[in-house]
């Protein structure tokens, strides 16, 4: 008999006969050190039902039984074996949470939740098969169901993993699209949930994290930088890593709103070189500066995922800024409202670096920023002028579209 194994099938046993949700935390870890080492401890054993059969609960046995089996392949079996058999137990876990009156079996839930991810990526990036996501998103929408299906008393509901179950779902369907749209949508019905006290506030940052990211990708862009701004700011400061990761994303959404960081900042965060030169191109309204800053550092860009909506959503607002610094120039008091098009034009192709732009193409640029309302503006295309709104000619960008309160 193994002493280790015993000693872990006793415990196992103990913390599921008495609902002790904590023990079971600390039995079914999933840290590379402890499986490292308890997968050595147990390497030579290769029935674990002479143990697990003193359980007298099969799925707690199941349950325990594939735990061990994981361990103790962990070193031997692929990427891809091991995520089958944590899908196994996240389907256990999934069969003894819905059996269970409360929610004492959440922490372990949450660690088998994440561990299931890191393995669906260490999988992904071995086979480069999308149908581990697509598998991992599946178990993470059994287990959300059951979580957010509980009625019972918010301390001890099972409603606290919901939000930590979700945010790893949303972290799926961002991975390779791999998981539909409803898998999302399920996740989104966590968002009641944040206001909760008896969700660890760990759970909530990861979500309000992933979340943003989900809207930025939906082009929901001042969602997205809502619910990034609160991640950030509720994320402890000695996160410094956390809180880094969370601001590149941040800076998308605020940079669409029209909002830009300090330098300061930015240097705090060691983001300055990159993200500053994107800000001072933004400021001096210099398209093809920025598209070739964004060109340079594509790749660092595409695998953030931000390459396209900065590239795409940032064109309109930059020109925007070009007209504005045209309109700046002193025409006289009678005419302060006025611009010429062939000072827009020459504003343009300079900010563009295209010499090959025609008034037409001018125009349906102007045209653009006022439909978007990012110019309130009229165009007289006879007179060639731009004939500017004499109070707010360029409104606050992320308050266009709001309605003042009555």
């Amino acid at each position: 008999m193994n002493p280790v194994l015993q000693a872990f099938v006793t415990s196992a046993n103990h913390a599921f006969t008495h609902e002790d949700g904590t023990t079971l935390g600390k039995l079914f870890v999933f840290t590379p050190s402890t499986v490292s080492e308890l997968g050595r401890r147990i390497s030579a054993s290769d029935n674990f039902d002479q143990y697990t059969s003193h359980i007298t609960d099969p799925v707690h046995a199941q349950t325990t039984h594939v735990y061990l089996t994981y361990v103790r392949d962990s070193q031997f079996v692929s990427a891809e074996a091991g995520h089958g058999q944590l899908c196994r137990l996240a389907e256990l876990l999934t069969v003894a949470l819905t059996a269970a009156t409360n929610g004492w079996l959440v922490q372990v839930v949450r660690a088998v939740a994440l561990a299931l991810c890191m393995q669906a990526q260490w999988a992904f990036a071995s086979t480069g098969d999308a149908a581990v996501y697509t598998q991992t998103a599946t178990r993470l929408l059994q287990l959300l169901i059951v979580a957010l299906g509980d009625t019972g008393p918010e301390q001890t509901s099972k409603k606290r993993v919901a939000v930590a179950v979700a945010g790893l779902l949303l972290r799926v369907s961002l991975r390779t699209s791999a998981a539909p749209g409803a898998y999302a949508g399920k996740a989104l019905e966590a968002r009641a949930l944040l206001g909760s006290s008896s969700v660890p506030r760990r759970d909530k940052v990861s979500f309000m994290y992933w979340l943003g990211r989900y809207y930025l990708v939906c082009y929901n862009i001042d969602a997205a930088r809502i619910q990034l701004d609160r991640a950030f700011t509720m994320c402890p400061a000695w996160h410094y890593h956390n809180k880094r990761i969370i601001l590149r994303y941040l800076f998308v959404a605020n940079m669409i709103c029209g909002r830009l960081p300090t330098r300061g900042l930015l240097e705090k965060y060691d983001m300055e070189s990159v993200y500053y030169q994107l800000v001072a191109c933004f400021k001096a309204g210099d398209l093809a500066g920025f598209q070739n800053v964004l060109v340079d550092h594509m790749d660092m860009f595409r695998e953030q995922g931000n390459f396209l909506v900065l590239l795409e959503r940032t064109k309109m607002l930059i020109y925007r800024t070009a007209l504005r610094r045209v309109s700046l120039i002193d025409r006289g008091e009678e005419r302060a409202n006025v611009v010429q098009y062939r000072d827009v034009l020459t504003a343009f192709r300079v900010s563009a670096q295209n010499p090959d732009m025609d008034v037409f193409e001018m125009e349906g640029i102007l045209a653009s920023l006022i439909s978007q309302k990012l110019v309130l503006a009229f165009l007289f295309h006879h007179q060639k002028l731009v004939n500017l709104s004499r109070k707010t000619p360029f409104p606050v960008i992320s308050q266009i579209g709001k309605t003042k309160p009555r």
